[in-house]
Order: C-alpha cells, then structure tokens, then sequence
C-alpha cells in the first residue's frame, strides 16, 4: 500500500531494494525526530518524511 502511494505520488516506479531503503531512512527518521519526543506520525507525514527519503536517495545513487 505504501509502495503504490509513493510511486504515484512521484509518478515513478520503485524496485523493491529502492523502496526497502526508502523505508529504512524513514523508520530511522520517525525514530530518531518523532518518537523520541513522544509525538505521533500521521499517514500524510509519513509520506512526506518517505518522499524526502527518495530525493536522498536518488541524489546518493546520481553522485556513485
């Protein structure tokens, strides 16, 4: 489910090792900002957070 928002929400097709990594940078960033302050993650943020994941990660694979 969340694959398939992100690919339309970017209008890109994700492989499956992308999205895993765009799940990891999210997880850890809710972790580490969210959690640790004791604030809940809405759906509409999550996104938001997983979509800035997918810019870094885009830009990480640009500069290899």
């Amino acid at each position: 489910m969340l694959k398939a928002l992100l690919e339309r929400r970017f209008n890109q097709r994700l492989t499956n090792e992308e999205f895993e990594t765009i799940l990891d940078i999210t997880t850890a960033d809710i972790k580490f900002n969210r959690i640790n302050f004791k604030k809940c993650t809405s759906l509409h943020e999550v996104l938001n957070i997983a979509g800035t994941s997918l810019i870094i990660l885009q830009r990480d694979i640009e500069r290899r």
